[in-house]
């Protein structure tokens, strides 16, 4: 974390003085319904924490140009991912995202590096005023800066694309007459947790996988909600279980957004059952 600190206080400097701006004036400035903008992934993309949702990052609208900034950090029982990144989105019509993945290994303090840069495109709908669900499809590249310990696994590659669908709805008046969201993915990859153990493997390579949001807006700047991620096994030497979190997030406003989550990945890299905590800040520009 601490290679990490000019990148948090840039964020930090940035957000803060936006986040003083009345209400009003950023009612102008952006003008989607407070929390539609949604957080940031671990690999830079609008959605959850784990997976991307059909929202597009930020709260730009057709002839808007917005943008996202964020940093992240998971700590389960053996590993810490830190992740910073930001996001562009072109007239809510295109995305493009990049993310800087770094990996402890706590036990042998070796670091794992991964960049990952994304593309999305909404081909349809809206996630509240149209009759068609907002359709988004999109590429996630991955790329390892250190390659070692994929190759030592077994992996085929140490740079691979996911290929998205991405389905969401929203509905005003849904559960509890509370806004409420449900989104779900399908994911073509062969990714080994995340890309960080590379991509592919012995076992079986590329596939569709599952992925499932859901929120719940408690009032209008905190929502509730979970993510379940399913995740290729390529690897015969080590088992890769679904991943799955639960989550609070925070939106003082329209320039920021707080995100806390419970995560479980299961089996990682060989240890059993790793469980912890996320934390997430993204500020809109």
């Amino acid at each position: 974390m601490i290679r990490q600190l000019p990148v948090v206080a840039l964020v930090l400097t940035t957000a803060l003085p936006l986040a003083a701006v009345a209400d009003g004036a950023q009612n102008q400035r952006f003008g989607k319904i407070k929390g539609t903008g949604a957080v940031s992934t671990i690999s830079g993309a609008g959605g959850g924490g784990l997976v991307p949702w059909a929202t597009l990052s930020s709260y730009a609208e057709d002839g808007q140009l917005g943008g996202t900034v964020f940093v992240s950090q998971a700590r389960v029982d053996d590993y810490q991912l830190d992740v910073y990144g930001g996001a562009i989105n072109y007239h809510d019509k295109l995305e493009v995202s990049y993310a800087r993945q770094d990996f402890l290994i706590n036990a042998a303090d070796l670091h794992i590096r991964q960049d990952k840069l994304g593309l999305r495109y909404k081909v349809a709908g809206d996630i509240i005023y149209d009759q068609l669900p907002q359709i988004t499809v999109g590429i996630e590249h991955g790329e390892l800066r250190d390659e070692a310990v994929a190759l030592s696994v077994g992996a085929r590659d140490t740079s691979g694309t996911d290929y998205t669908l991405n389905v969401a709805r929203a509905w005003l008046n849904g559960i509890g007459h509370r806004t409420t969201l449900l989104n779900v993915n399908l994911r073509y990859g062969n990714a080994n947790q995340f890309g960080i153990l590379g991509y592919g493997g012995d076992d079986q390579d590329a596939r569709v996988n599952i992925e499932v949001a859901g929120a719940l807006f408690i009032n209008r700047s905190v929502a509730v909600g979970f993510e379940w991620r399913q995740k290729p096994d390529n690897l015969s030497a080590l088992t890769e279980n679904n991943a799955r979190d639960l989550f609070l997030v925070y939106f003082p406003n329209k320039r920021l957004s707080l995100t806390a989550a419970w995560v479980d990945l299961g089996d990682v890299a060989g240890a059993a059952d790793q469980r912890g905590v996320y934390f997430s800040l993204q500020a809109n520009l």
